[in-house]
């Protein structure tokens, strides 16, 4: 029974290159060594928690479903979509090879499959509810409505041998990695995140086309800068959302700064009278602080810090993000706030500065759908993180 699969690329970025020009697909975690002759997940998880003896539990198990999937799981036939790091498009093929191991590749790069890509520049916009399942810190995944099997066979070309529509083949559930929870915050999230990505992709095209009434750029700096709102739109809503259940739970262990966290004498007196609840005083209070703007390393933590321990919060999301796809590419929680604080610099600059090319003031700096696209993908990752690290669920 023909399968459907989501691979994302590894943040190396000769990944990409290699997956197009060698038609292959792989994956990190190449310290387990060859699995080829790991026939169970018990043995491939085995071989996770030997080779990552420092990796919590859960994402060990996680990142073992994951290679046990890839090696086991998927099959010549099986039809794979990979996420693109230098473009909002992605690639569409069908699996040719069974499971190897290979060492001649990039760091980090070597459970691989071969592929024979159908298109490597198909509009995310044409996917979209495929993806829309996704976890933002899994590698693999196996898609499990026959239906849109069905539909992305008939996008590679390939309208046969496809399962029957509502119909689900034994056995096909989705791959799972670390919860990043089902809160609304993180959906709209991602539904931000959604139009930034499709404001990249009509960037490129336009591109393309090479329309000349306008700068097409600056479609690429609208990604941007929607983006960073996103982010900053995410940390004040998980933030409420967080502090309105915790108020709400008057046996629950609440961080310092939540005991501290002021609310005005009026709101303190209409509780004390009955007249309002601490939640809602809690809401209210939260709203008059609409002015403050979680974009910069230093005040997301702070936020974080009323719903959560922050203790060595940079460090803990580093190592989420160095995990997630053991890719060999690793993080200091010093980098990734570099990282963030170089992506919300760019956008005041952007909003505030025209983007003006310090070393031509006649020129905006260069930007294209590659940055903007990575940009993006590293806002969503980051905050799935930090999920990971406020939940506590490594």
């Amino acid at each position: 029974m023909t399968q459907a699969w989501i691979v994302r690329t590894g943040r190396d970025d000769r990944y990409e290159d290699l997956a197009l020009q060698k038609n292959l697909i792989a994956v990190g975690w190449a310290a387990t060594g060859d699995l080829g002759d790991t026939t169970t997940l018990s043995g491939v998880r085995q071989r996770v928690r030997s080779a990552y003896p420092d990796m919590g539990r859960r994402t060990g198990d996680s990142h073992a479903i994951q290679l046990f999937a890839f090696r086991d799981r998927m099959a010549p036939g099986d039809v794979v979509l990979l996420l693109r790091r230098s473009s909002p498009d992605v690639a569409l093929g069908r699996i040719t090879g069974s499971y190897e191991y290979r060492q001649d590749l990039a760091r980090g790069i070597a459970h691989v499959r071969t592929v024979s890509w159908a298109r490597t520049d198909l509009p995310r916009a044409s996917v979209e509810r495929e993806l829309a399942t996704l976890p933002s810190l899994t590698t693999v995944y196996r898609i499990n409505q026959a239906e849109v099997t069905a539909r992305l066979l008939r996008l590679a070309g390939d309208p046969l041998s496809a399962p029957a529509p509502g119909v689900v083949p034994p056995g096909a559930v989705a791959s799972p990695g670390l919860s990043e929870g089902a809160s609304e915050p993180f959906a709209n999230l991602k539904r931000n995140l959604n139009y930034a990505r499709s404001l990249a992709t009509a960037g490129q095209h336009l591109a393309l086309l090479k329309v000349g009434a306008f700068e097409i750029t600056d479609v690429f700096r609208a990604a941007w800068v929607q983006s960073v709102a996103a982010l900053d739109h995410w940390v004040r809503q998980e933030i409420r959302a967080r502090m309105l259940r915790l108020a709400a739970q008057p046996d629950a262990v609440r961080p310092q700064a939540f005991a501290a966290f002021p609310l005005s004498l009026g709101l303190v007196e209409q509780v004390q009278l009955g007249k309002v609840t601490l939640v809602d005083a809690v809401d209210q209070q939260l709203q008059s602080r609409g002015h403050l703007v979680y974009q910069n390393p230093t005040k997301i933590r702070e936020g974080f810090a009323l719903v959560a321990d922050v203790n060595g919060f940079w460090n803990r999301v580093a190592k989420v993000l160095t995990e997630q796809n053991g890719d060999g590419v690793s993080f200091t929680g010093v980098e990734v706030q570099d990282q963030l604080s170089q992506i919300a610099q760019r956008r005041h600059k952007i909003a505030h500065e025209y983007d003006e090319d310090p070393d031509d003031p006649t020129k905006k700096r260069p930007i294209d759908a590659s940055s903007a696209t990575q940009t993006i993908d590293s806002i969503e990752q980051l905050a799935a993180a930090i999920l990971v690290v406020l939940d506590g669920i490594t």
